[in-house]
């Protein structure tokens, strides 16, 4: 075999998913005495290069490697590939399903003698492909859309809206003194629903709740604003008082809801102080 058959049956062949070879069984030949594959991270030996290419067939079925120039200079050949693939499954720490393709360039210089491989440096552009894998957030603007409905669905009292609203792993967080039955964090939708929200209406009752700012970047919502609250247990208002709110969202829905608020009034309410 040549240089240039052996490159063309690297890039076709072992690296290049198809259904009449397999890494290890094209390579395995190809590679010279003290064979090493190198790149600005780490090395590897045929065995271990051609064990991480048999683990990219199995997680990117349909992973092709496809030469754009090669240049020759001796025993030297420079490769410009591009590589593209939709990997499923848990792909460099990034979890996939398929959905999503990479693509992106690499460089391979070779080292060839006799139609065997003597070396490799190589450099692909993983930080591209793992920016294309990564799933898409949500935009400021739909986190605040999100949270603003759950916010109207809250004020008039619609649990129905508030439930499609919620995602099943959402936390209720807010801290204060303890003795109050609503002080949280309050983990699962259900647990928010049946357990918070009904020791919160009755112990709580909302006189006035006025947002002032808000902003929103990516999946999460921040409010500021003034309120007064009325206790239950002793009939007694609060002062009016400042709050801010962290919302996150995920997949469409609430999944954190993060009351920041002057707990030492409510508190001092609660008790009739």
């Amino acid at each position: 075999m040549t240089n240039e058959e052996a490159i063309k049956a690297f890039y076709e062949k072992a690296l290049t998913v198809n259904t009449e070879t397999r890494p290890t069984q094209v390579l395995s030949p190809l590679f010279a005495d003290g064979y090493k594959s190198s790149s600005s991270v780490d090395s590897k030996v045929p065995e271990q290069l051609m064990g991480q290419l048999e683990f990219f067939w199995k997680i990117i079925p349909d992973l092709t490697w496809t030469p754009q120039q090669i240049v020759n200079e001796g025993d030297v050949y420079v490769v410009r590939s591009i590589a593209t693939g939709s990997p499923n499954g848990d792909f460099m720490g990034v979890p996939t399903d398929g959905s999503k393709s990479f693509k992106i360039l690499t460089i391979d210089m070779h080292t060839m003698k006799d139609g065997k491989f003597v070396s490799t440096h190589h450099v692909e552009d993983w930080v591209t492909a793992m920016k294309q894998l990564k799933p898409a957030g949500p935009s400021g603007a739909e986190t605040m859309k999100i949270a603003n409905e759950y916010m109207k669905a809250m004020g008039e009292g619609n649990m129905d809206r508030m439930s499609e609203l919620m995602h099943d792993d959402m936390v209720w967080h807010n801290e204060g003194d303890k003795a109050l039955p609503w002080i949280g964090p309050w983990s699962g939708k259900q647990t928010i629903l049946e357990d918070f929200m009904p020791k919160f209406g009755a112990n709580f009752k909302t006189i006035k709740w006025e947002p002032n700012d808000a902003l929103s970047n990516g999946d999460t919502a921040a409010y500021f604003g003034r309120m007064i609250g009325q206790l239950t247990k002793t009939d007694q208002q609060t002062k009016e008082f400042t709050y801010a709110l962290r919302v996150k969202v995920k997949d469409g829905k609430i999944i954190l809801w993060n009351w920041f608020e002057d707990s030492l009034e409510v508190s001092r309410a609660y008790h009739g102080k």
